[in-house]
């Protein structure tokens, strides 16, 4: 299993395409991957996940960001 921090923007009304990708994926993943922590002020949206490697991969890097969740262990 493997860390990620998630950020995708979403600064209009409608979902952007980054915040629509982490959703489907979420989805797509179900129970494999858990969500520890979610955050969101209102434009930003943070997910810091736990899943398997084959999941964590499928992340497009412009969605990955350093967080103290995602450098530990």
């Amino acid at each position: 299993m493997r860390k990620a921090t998630i950020f995708a923007g979403d600064f209009d009304e409608s979902p952007s395409e980054d915040a629509a990708w982490v959703r489907q994926w979420l989805e797509k993943w179900g129970a494999d991957v858990v969500v520890v922590h979610y955050s969101t002020g209102g434009w930003e949206h943070l997910w810091d996940v736990l899943g398997p490697e084959a999941a964590i991969d499928e992340i497009p890097a412009h969605l990955l960001c350093t967080s103290e969740w995602a450098s530990e262990g």
